[in-house]
Order: structure tokens, then C-alpha cells, then sequence
């Protein structure tokens, strides 16, 4: 192999290596993994706005919420602050964050029709 050719394949490598998906930050978490932890707090919003609401007069919404956050994060593994971290990071990040909520999008979609299907 001449040294041209090895000076071609060391840029060409390069460049794949720097357009590929951007390294993220310490305690950042994946997209993937973001968009299963945001699926979930989304579910529990839904949750306590569909039921929860309707015994307000008995209980506190907000500290049921909370409560129901906390399970996502030990669902999870991780922890608010952790959490709170990899937000910030995606809303800084929008062509990161869009994907995670396209996806989010998409399976909700999916379960939609799912159910409806399922009704017929």
C-alpha cells in the first residue's frame, strides 16, 4: 500500500469518525435510553391526568405525580438529578432531542392504533 493510499484511508476513517453521532457528555444518557424514560414520565402524566384528577378533592395530584415520577426513575435506575442533566443536554441538542420525540411520536401512534384495531 503506498503512503497516498494510507493517508486516504486515515482521512477518509477521520471524517467517518467526526460525522458520526456526537459523543455525549458524562452521565448523559443515550437517546434510546431517553426516550424510554421520557415514554414513561408521559404515561405517568397521562395517568395522573386521567385519573388522578377525578379524586383531587381526596388527595394531592401534584404529590401523587411525584410520586409516580419516582417510580420511573427507579423503574430506570436513575435518579431526578440525573435525569434533569440529560434533559438540559437534549433541549440544547434540538436535532438530537427531535429524533427522541419523532420516535415518542411515532409509538404512540402506533399504540393508537393498536387499541383501535383492537376495538373493531
Amino acid at each position: 500500500m503506498t503512503s497516498l493510499s494510507r493517508c486516504v484511508i486515515l482521512w477518509a476513517g477521520l471524517a467517518y469518525i467526526s460525522c458520526s453521532t456526537d459523543r455525549l457528555p458524562k452521565g448523559v444518557y443515550g437517546q434510546r435510553q431517553m426516550e424510554e424514560i421520557l415514554w414513561d414520565m408521559m404515561r405517568a402524566d397521562r395517568f395522573s391526568a386521567q385519573y388522578l384528577l377525578k379524586d383531587s378533592a381526596r388527595i394531592s395530584v401534584k404529590a401523587e405525580t411525584m410520586k409516580l415520577y419516582q417510580e420511573v426513575f427507579r423503574r430506570h435506575h436513575t435518579t431526578k438529578q440525573e435525569f434533569d442533566k440529560s434533559l438540559a443536554f437534549y433541549f440544547n441538542r434540538p436535532d438530537l432531542s427531535r429524533d427522541i420525540f419523532d420516535s415518542i411520536a411515532a409509538r404512540a401512534t402506533r399504540e393508537k392504533e393498536s387499541v383501535f384495531k383492537n376495538i373493531q
